[in-house]
């Protein structure tokens, strides 16, 4: 076998530096392709909640609901006596046969009747009085209220019972509002005694 003097330098030169304690390498390798993504790993715990945020500014006003269904516009109650009712017998005394309290839903109006009678006995003989719807239960009778009953009896009549009805029309307020029927007794003759019944009715307006 022939060996060329350059295999024979490369021979002797590698086994010098092994002897050496030392080796020649050649030049490292351009880097290979960036191989594929791993697999994600487990999501971690969450965090603190963080504080609130300002709030935000108001938003606009909304549009205007529906209108809501309407109130009662008519309603009535009434209240009657549950025993006799004496009025007192002084010339021009005013007393309060029945009151009537009620709550009207919205302001309009009542159209407040009574209707009843009054004992008059032989020893009332000559009575004069009125019977009238009014808005407290002292209000003496006014000759501009209509719809009142007036009773005049004659000297020496006998025993009479004598029937009544009265009316009369009152704005109200929305809330509570009361209603009376009065008895005046002009001559002051006693031993009258009375029952009665009293009705309010309510609207929210009069008829056009």
């Amino acid at each position: 076998m022939n060996f060329s003097l350059s295999h024979v330098l490369a021979t002797v030169g590698a086994v010098g530096a092994m002897s050496a304690g030392y080796a020649v390498f050649a030049p490292a390798a351009a880097p290979g392709p960036e191989g594929p993504p791993g697999m994600a790993g487990p999501a971690g715990p969450a965090g603190p909640q963080g504080p609130a945020g300002a709030p935000g500014p108001a938003g606009p006003m909304g549009p205007p609901g529906p209108a809501g269904a309407a109130g009662a516009s008519a309603a009535f109650k009434d209240t009657t006596t549950t025993e006799y009712v004496v009025p007192r017998a002084e010339a021009g005394a005013v007393t309060g046969l029945l009151a009537l309290r009620f709550r009207a839903p919205a302001a309009g109006f009542a159209y407040v009747t009574a209707n009843g009678y009054c004992n008059t006995p032989p020893e009332s003989s000559g009575a004069h009085y009125a019977v009238y719807v009014a808005g407290a239960p002292d209000d003496p009778h006014d000759d501009a209220i209509h719809g009142s009953s007036f009773v005049r009896m004659p000297t020496g009549a006998p025993l009479a019972q004598v029937p009544f009805t009265a009316s009369r029309v009152f704005p109200v307020r929305s809330g509570l509002n009361v209603v009376y029927l009065n008895f005046q007794n002009f001559a002051g003759t006693a031993g009258h005694s009375c029952q009665a019944t009293l009705v309010a009715f309510f609207s929210t307006q009069k008829l056009q």
